[in-house]
């Protein structure tokens, strides 16, 4: 059996959540556990964009610095 979610919104023009154009940008955070070191909290965290063939890859040694990481990429987004 298949799970479908769905999230609120109206469909855009490009199938993706509300109306306007399509912003296409990706975010990926991996987080591990660095056993040896007394703060063992760890994360990656790369972005990019389709406009950019260039991304950024940053480290964080705690949560609040990959809170930073996604509000900087978040607000980087174009308004539409």
């Amino acid at each position: 059996m298949e799970d479908i979610v769905k999230s609120g919104g109206s469909q855009g023009e490009n199938g993706g959540p509300n109306s306007g154009p399509l912003i296409q940008a990706t975010l990926v955070i991996r987080v591990w556990r660095d056993t040896e070191s007394p703060e063992p909290f760890r994360a990656r965290i790369i972005a990019g964009s389709a406009e950019s063939d260039e991304r950024t890859t940053s480290y964080a040694r705690d949560r609040a610095e990959v809170i930073t990481a996604v509000n900087r990429w978040l607000n980087n987004l174009p308004d539409v």
